[in-house]
Protein backbone atom coordinates (compact mmCIF):
# COMPACT_ATOMS: atom_id res chain seq x y z
CA UNK A 1 0.00 0.00 0.00
CA UNK A 2 1.28 3.47 -0.87
CA UNK A 3 2.28 6.06 1.76
CA UNK A 4 -0.36 8.45 0.37
CA UNK A 5 -3.10 5.84 0.94
CA UNK A 6 -1.94 5.33 4.53
CA UNK A 7 -2.01 9.09 5.19
CA UNK A 8 -5.49 9.34 3.67
CA UNK A 9 -6.72 6.50 5.90
CA UNK A 10 -5.37 8.34 8.97
CA UNK A 11 -7.06 11.59 7.89
CA UNK A 12 -10.37 9.76 7.38
CA UNK A 13 -10.04 8.09 10.79
CA UNK A 14 -9.80 11.49 12.57
CA UNK A 15 -12.32 12.95 10.08
CA UNK A 16 -10.04 15.85 9.11
CA UNK A 17 -12.01 17.18 6.14
CA UNK A 18 -9.35 19.66 5.01
CA UNK A 19 -6.54 17.10 5.05
CA UNK A 20 -8.74 14.54 3.26
CA UNK A 21 -9.44 16.99 0.42
CA UNK A 22 -5.76 17.94 0.12
CA UNK A 23 -4.69 14.30 -0.08
CA UNK A 24 -7.43 13.48 -2.60
CA UNK A 25 -6.29 16.35 -4.82
CA UNK A 26 -2.58 15.51 -4.55
CA UNK A 27 -2.99 11.73 -4.85
CA UNK A 28 -6.11 10.85 -6.92
CA UNK A 29 -5.43 7.12 -6.73
CA UNK A 30 -5.11 6.90 -2.95
CA UNK A 31 -8.87 6.69 -2.29
CA UNK A 32 -9.33 3.95 -4.91
CA UNK A 33 -6.48 2.06 -3.30
CA UNK A 34 -8.22 2.14 0.10
CA UNK A 35 -11.52 1.07 -1.49
CA UNK A 36 -9.80 -1.86 -3.15
CA UNK A 37 -8.38 -2.94 0.19
CA UNK A 38 -11.81 -2.52 1.81
CA UNK A 39 -10.48 -0.05 4.38
CA UNK A 40 -12.99 2.76 3.74
CA UNK A 41 -16.62 3.15 2.71
CA UNK A 42 -18.34 6.01 0.87
CA UNK A 43 -21.89 5.06 1.80
CA UNK A 44 -23.90 7.38 4.07
CA UNK A 45 -20.90 9.48 5.08
CA UNK A 46 -21.77 13.06 6.06
CA UNK A 47 -19.40 15.83 5.04
CA UNK A 48 -17.90 13.82 2.17
CA UNK A 49 -15.26 12.21 4.37
CA UNK A 50 -15.08 8.41 3.80
CA UNK A 51 -15.80 6.22 6.79
CA UNK A 52 -13.05 3.89 7.95
CA UNK A 53 -13.40 0.16 8.51
CA UNK A 54 -11.69 -2.10 11.00
CA UNK A 55 -8.28 -2.84 9.41
CA UNK A 56 -8.16 -6.29 11.01
CA UNK A 57 -11.23 -7.46 9.10
CA UNK A 58 -10.15 -5.67 5.91
CA UNK A 59 -6.65 -7.16 6.01
CA UNK A 60 -8.04 -10.63 6.71
CA UNK A 61 -10.23 -10.36 3.61
CA UNK A 62 -7.24 -9.17 1.61
CA UNK A 63 -5.15 -12.04 2.94
CA UNK A 64 -7.84 -14.53 1.95
CA UNK A 65 -7.99 -13.03 -1.56
CA UNK A 66 -4.20 -13.19 -2.02
CA UNK A 67 -4.06 -16.78 -0.73
CA UNK A 68 -6.85 -17.81 -3.09
CA UNK A 69 -5.02 -16.24 -6.02
CA UNK A 70 -1.77 -17.94 -4.98
CA UNK A 71 -3.52 -21.33 -4.71
CA UNK A 72 -4.90 -20.84 -8.21
CA UNK A 73 -1.40 -20.10 -9.53
CA UNK A 74 0.03 -23.16 -7.78
CA UNK A 75 -2.73 -25.31 -9.26
CA UNK A 76 -1.93 -23.91 -12.70
CA UNK A 77 1.79 -24.67 -12.26
CA UNK A 78 0.99 -28.24 -11.20
CA UNK A 79 -1.22 -28.67 -14.25
CA UNK A 80 1.27 -27.25 -16.79
CA UNK A 81 3.15 -30.53 -17.47
CA UNK A 82 -0.11 -32.37 -18.21
CA UNK A 83 -1.35 -29.46 -20.31
CA UNK A 84 1.95 -29.35 -22.21
CA UNK A 85 1.81 -33.09 -22.89
CA UNK A 86 -1.76 -32.87 -24.19
CA UNK A 87 -1.06 -29.87 -26.44
CA UNK A 88 2.12 -31.50 -27.75
CA UNK A 89 0.16 -34.67 -28.52
CA UNK A 90 -2.38 -32.72 -30.58
CA UNK A 91 0.33 -30.71 -32.36
CA UNK A 92 2.57 -33.62 -33.22
CA UNK A 93 -0.37 -35.72 -34.39
CA UNK A 94 -0.48 -33.62 -37.57
CA UNK A 95 3.28 -33.67 -38.18
CA UNK A 96 4.79 -36.18 -40.57
CA UNK A 97 7.81 -37.75 -38.89
CA UNK A 98 10.67 -39.74 -40.30
CA UNK A 99 11.31 -43.20 -38.83
CA UNK A 100 12.64 -42.93 -35.31
CA UNK A 101 10.86 -39.63 -34.69
CA UNK A 102 14.02 -37.55 -35.13
CA UNK A 103 12.71 -35.49 -38.08
CA UNK A 104 9.52 -33.46 -38.36
CA UNK A 105 7.99 -32.49 -41.70
CA UNK A 106 6.58 -28.95 -41.89
CA UNK A 107 4.55 -27.99 -44.94
CA UNK A 108 2.73 -24.93 -43.56
CA UNK A 109 4.71 -21.74 -44.05
CA UNK A 110 3.54 -20.28 -40.74
CA UNK A 111 4.63 -23.47 -38.97
CA UNK A 112 8.03 -23.36 -40.69
CA UNK A 113 8.57 -19.75 -39.66
CA UNK A 114 7.39 -20.41 -36.09
CA UNK A 115 9.72 -23.38 -35.65
CA UNK A 116 12.60 -21.37 -37.08
CA UNK A 117 11.94 -18.50 -34.70
CA UNK A 118 11.90 -20.94 -31.77
CA UNK A 119 15.03 -22.83 -32.80
CA UNK A 120 17.12 -19.88 -33.97
CA UNK A 121 15.87 -17.64 -31.16
CA UNK A 122 17.01 -20.24 -28.64
CA UNK A 123 20.54 -20.60 -30.05
CA UNK A 124 23.15 -20.71 -27.31
CA UNK A 125 26.43 -21.04 -29.20
CA UNK A 126 26.22 -21.12 -32.99
CA UNK A 127 23.99 -20.56 -36.02
CA UNK A 128 25.20 -21.79 -39.42
CA UNK A 129 23.14 -20.84 -42.48
CA UNK A 130 23.59 -21.86 -46.11
CA UNK A 131 21.50 -19.61 -48.37
CA UNK A 132 21.81 -20.50 -52.07
CA UNK A 133 18.84 -18.34 -53.12
CA UNK A 134 20.97 -15.35 -54.09
CA UNK A 135 20.42 -11.70 -53.08
CA UNK A 136 17.97 -10.91 -50.28
CA UNK A 137 15.29 -8.23 -50.29
CA UNK A 138 15.35 -5.20 -48.00
CA UNK A 139 12.39 -6.22 -45.83
CA UNK A 140 13.88 -9.64 -45.15
CA UNK A 141 17.25 -8.16 -44.23
CA UNK A 142 15.76 -5.51 -41.93
CA UNK A 143 14.02 -8.23 -39.91
CA UNK A 144 17.18 -10.32 -39.86
CA UNK A 145 19.37 -7.45 -38.65
CA UNK A 146 17.28 -6.87 -35.52
CA UNK A 147 16.98 -10.58 -34.67
CA UNK A 148 20.58 -11.50 -35.43
CA UNK A 149 21.96 -8.52 -33.51
CA UNK A 150 20.26 -9.84 -30.37
CA UNK A 151 21.84 -13.27 -30.90
CA UNK A 152 25.28 -11.78 -31.53
CA UNK A 153 25.01 -9.62 -28.42
CA UNK A 154 24.47 -12.70 -26.26
CA UNK A 155 27.59 -14.32 -27.73
CA UNK A 156 26.18 -16.57 -30.45
CA UNK A 157 28.53 -17.19 -33.39
CA UNK A 158 26.77 -16.62 -36.72
CA UNK A 159 28.17 -17.79 -40.05
CA UNK A 160 26.25 -17.48 -43.31
CA UNK A 161 27.18 -18.95 -46.68
CA UNK A 162 25.76 -17.04 -49.65
CA UNK A 163 25.82 -17.64 -53.35
CA UNK A 164 28.50 -15.65 -55.19
CA UNK A 165 25.88 -13.49 -56.91
CA UNK A 166 25.29 -11.48 -53.71
CA UNK A 167 28.61 -9.73 -54.36
CA UNK A 168 26.79 -7.76 -57.08
CA UNK A 169 23.75 -6.87 -54.96
CA UNK A 170 23.98 -3.50 -53.12
CA UNK A 171 21.21 -4.24 -50.59
CA UNK A 172 22.68 -7.55 -49.44
CA UNK A 173 26.18 -6.06 -49.50
CA UNK A 174 25.11 -3.19 -47.24
CA UNK A 175 23.60 -5.68 -44.78
CA UNK A 176 26.77 -7.79 -44.76
CA UNK A 177 28.93 -4.71 -44.17
CA UNK A 178 26.79 -3.66 -41.21
CA UNK A 179 26.66 -7.09 -39.58
CA UNK A 180 30.28 -8.04 -40.18
CA UNK A 181 31.62 -4.69 -38.97
CA UNK A 182 29.62 -4.18 -35.77
CA UNK A 183 31.48 -1.85 -33.47
CA UNK A 184 30.51 -3.55 -30.22
CA UNK A 185 30.16 -7.22 -29.40
CA UNK A 186 30.50 -10.16 -31.76
CA UNK A 187 30.17 -9.67 -35.52
CA UNK A 188 28.60 -12.01 -38.07
CA UNK A 189 30.72 -13.81 -40.66
CA UNK A 190 29.89 -14.27 -44.33
CA UNK A 191 31.39 -16.22 -47.21
CA UNK A 192 30.30 -16.80 -50.80
CA UNK A 193 30.45 -19.86 -52.99
CA UNK A 194 30.01 -20.15 -56.75
CA UNK A 195 27.55 -22.71 -58.06
CA UNK A 196 24.69 -24.40 -56.28
CA UNK A 197 24.52 -25.90 -52.78
CA UNK A 198 21.82 -27.10 -50.42
CA UNK A 199 19.84 -24.67 -48.29
CA UNK A 200 20.10 -25.41 -44.56
CA UNK A 201 20.33 -23.83 -41.15
CA UNK A 202 22.06 -25.48 -38.20
CA UNK A 203 21.69 -24.37 -34.58
CA UNK A 204 24.20 -25.39 -31.90
CA UNK A 205 24.90 -28.50 -34.02
CA UNK A 206 21.79 -29.96 -32.39
CA UNK A 207 19.06 -28.85 -34.81
CA UNK A 208 18.96 -28.65 -38.59
CA UNK A 209 16.29 -27.24 -40.90
CA UNK A 210 16.54 -28.36 -44.53
CA UNK A 211 14.39 -28.29 -47.64
CA UNK A 212 12.07 -31.18 -48.40
CA UNK A 213 13.28 -33.72 -50.97
CA UNK A 214 10.99 -36.58 -49.88
CA UNK A 215 7.29 -35.69 -50.04
CA UNK A 216 5.89 -35.72 -53.56
CA UNK A 217 4.17 -32.48 -54.51
CA UNK A 218 5.23 -30.65 -51.37
CA UNK A 219 4.97 -26.82 -51.46
CA UNK A 220 8.15 -24.81 -52.15
CA UNK A 221 8.47 -23.69 -48.52
CA UNK A 222 8.19 -27.21 -47.05
CA UNK A 223 11.00 -28.16 -44.70
CA UNK A 224 12.26 -30.80 -42.27
CA UNK A 225 13.33 -30.09 -38.70
CA UNK A 226 16.01 -32.65 -37.88
CA UNK A 227 17.22 -33.46 -34.36
CA UNK A 228 18.93 -36.81 -34.98
CA UNK A 229 22.54 -36.26 -33.77
CA UNK A 230 24.14 -38.33 -36.54
CA UNK A 231 22.24 -36.54 -39.32
CA UNK A 232 22.92 -33.10 -37.87
CA UNK A 233 26.62 -33.95 -37.51
CA UNK A 234 26.84 -34.94 -41.19
CA UNK A 235 25.10 -31.74 -42.27
CA UNK A 236 27.47 -29.70 -40.09
CA UNK A 237 30.40 -31.48 -41.74
CA UNK A 238 29.01 -30.57 -45.18
CA UNK A 239 28.63 -26.94 -44.12
CA UNK A 240 32.15 -26.79 -42.68
CA UNK A 241 33.61 -28.20 -45.90
CA UNK A 242 31.73 -25.67 -48.04
CA UNK A 243 32.73 -22.89 -45.67
CA UNK A 244 36.38 -23.85 -45.95
CA UNK A 245 36.34 -23.51 -49.74
CA UNK A 246 34.14 -20.41 -49.83
CA UNK A 247 35.57 -16.89 -50.07
CA UNK A 248 35.29 -14.51 -47.08
CA UNK A 249 33.00 -11.56 -47.71
CA UNK A 250 32.40 -8.41 -45.70
CA UNK A 251 29.98 -6.73 -48.07
CA UNK A 252 32.37 -5.53 -50.77
CA UNK A 253 30.65 -4.95 -54.12
CA UNK A 254 32.26 -6.28 -57.26
CA UNK A 255 32.00 -5.12 -60.86
CA UNK A 256 31.18 -8.08 -63.11
CA UNK A 257 30.42 -8.57 -66.74
CA UNK A 258 27.31 -10.56 -67.48
CA UNK A 259 25.88 -12.99 -64.94
CA UNK A 260 29.05 -14.99 -64.29
CA UNK A 261 28.19 -17.98 -66.50
CA UNK A 262 29.75 -19.24 -69.71
CA UNK A 263 28.17 -21.43 -72.36
CA UNK A 264 30.93 -22.25 -74.83
CA UNK A 265 33.99 -22.76 -72.67
CA UNK A 266 34.86 -19.09 -72.18
CA UNK A 267 34.12 -17.13 -69.01
CA UNK A 268 32.40 -13.81 -68.41
CA UNK A 269 34.49 -13.27 -65.28
CA UNK A 270 37.51 -11.26 -66.32
CA UNK A 271 40.76 -13.25 -66.19
CA UNK A 272 39.18 -16.72 -65.88
CA UNK A 273 40.92 -19.39 -67.94
CA UNK A 274 38.98 -22.59 -67.28
CA UNK A 275 36.07 -24.20 -69.08
CA UNK A 276 32.78 -25.06 -67.42
CA UNK A 277 33.79 -28.74 -67.19
CA UNK A 278 37.18 -27.93 -65.67
CA UNK A 279 35.47 -25.84 -63.01
CA UNK A 280 33.06 -28.66 -62.33
CA UNK A 281 35.98 -31.06 -61.81
CA UNK A 282 37.70 -28.63 -59.48
CA UNK A 283 34.58 -28.15 -57.37
CA UNK A 284 34.15 -31.90 -57.05
CA UNK A 285 37.79 -32.25 -55.99
CA UNK A 286 37.38 -29.49 -53.40
CA UNK A 287 34.35 -31.28 -51.98
CA UNK A 288 36.54 -34.31 -51.29
CA UNK A 289 35.14 -36.64 -53.96
CA UNK A 290 37.28 -39.49 -55.22
CA UNK A 291 38.41 -39.46 -58.84
CA UNK A 292 36.34 -42.58 -59.51
CA UNK A 293 33.19 -40.80 -58.29
CA UNK A 294 33.98 -37.64 -60.27
CA UNK A 295 34.58 -39.64 -63.46
CA UNK A 296 31.22 -41.34 -63.03
CA UNK A 297 29.44 -38.03 -62.37
CA UNK A 298 30.77 -36.29 -65.49
CA UNK A 299 30.50 -39.41 -67.67
CA UNK A 300 34.14 -40.11 -68.55
CA UNK A 301 36.64 -42.85 -67.80
CA UNK A 302 39.04 -42.51 -64.89
CA UNK A 303 41.90 -42.36 -67.39
CA UNK A 304 40.26 -39.46 -69.22
CA UNK A 305 39.66 -37.67 -65.91
CA UNK A 306 43.32 -38.13 -64.94
CA UNK A 307 44.31 -36.48 -68.23
CA UNK A 308 42.01 -33.53 -67.53
CA UNK A 309 43.41 -33.13 -64.01
CA UNK A 310 46.93 -33.23 -65.47
CA UNK A 311 45.88 -30.45 -67.84
CA UNK A 312 44.64 -28.38 -64.90
CA UNK A 313 47.96 -28.90 -63.08
CA UNK A 314 49.78 -27.74 -66.19
CA UNK A 315 47.51 -24.70 -66.43
CA UNK A 316 48.58 -23.57 -62.96
CA UNK A 317 52.08 -25.01 -63.25
CA UNK A 318 51.84 -27.24 -60.17
CA UNK A 319 52.67 -30.90 -59.60
CA UNK A 320 50.51 -32.01 -56.65
CA UNK A 321 46.79 -32.13 -55.97
CA UNK A 322 47.13 -29.95 -52.87
CA UNK A 323 48.90 -27.25 -54.89
CA UNK A 324 46.22 -27.46 -57.57
CA UNK A 325 43.40 -27.00 -55.06
CA UNK A 326 45.25 -24.10 -53.43
CA UNK A 327 45.76 -22.31 -56.75
CA UNK A 328 42.12 -22.89 -57.67
CA UNK A 329 40.97 -21.40 -54.36
CA UNK A 330 43.01 -18.25 -55.03
CA UNK A 331 41.94 -17.87 -58.66
CA UNK A 332 39.20 -15.79 -60.26
CA UNK A 333 37.96 -18.98 -61.94
CA UNK A 334 36.26 -20.20 -58.77
CA UNK A 335 34.12 -17.04 -58.82
CA UNK A 336 32.35 -18.12 -61.99
CA UNK A 337 28.76 -19.08 -61.18
CA UNK A 338 27.91 -22.04 -63.39
CA UNK A 339 24.65 -22.74 -61.56
CA UNK A 340 21.13 -21.78 -62.51
CA UNK A 341 20.02 -18.16 -62.01
CA UNK A 342 19.17 -17.35 -58.39
CA UNK A 343 15.49 -17.48 -57.42
CA UNK A 344 14.87 -16.03 -54.01
CA UNK A 345 11.24 -17.18 -54.02
CA UNK A 346 11.99 -20.87 -54.45
CA UNK A 347 12.13 -23.09 -51.44
CA UNK A 348 11.76 -22.38 -47.76
CA UNK A 349 13.79 -19.42 -46.59
CA UNK A 350 14.96 -21.24 -43.44
CA UNK A 351 16.19 -17.89 -42.13
CA UNK A 352 15.36 -14.25 -42.47
CA UNK A 353 18.81 -13.72 -43.93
Amino acid sequence: MSAAALRLYGACAIRNTEQVEQLRAAHPGAQDELLTWGLITLEDQPGGVPGVRDPQHALQRRTDEVLAAAEAQVALLKNLPALSAELTHHYEAVQLRASGGASIYLDDQAAVNARLQDVVGGARREVLAAQPGGPRDQMLLDKAMARDSVALDRGVEMRTLYRDTVRDHPVTAQYARAMSGRGAGRSAQYRTLAGSFERMILVDREYAVVEDHIVAGSPPHAAWLITDPASVAVLARVFDTQWMWARPWSGELRARRGDGRDTIGSSSVEGARTTRRQRQIMRYLCNGMSQATIARKIGVSERKLAEEIAGLKALWQVSTMNELIYQWAQSVDQRVDDGAPADSSAGAEHSAA
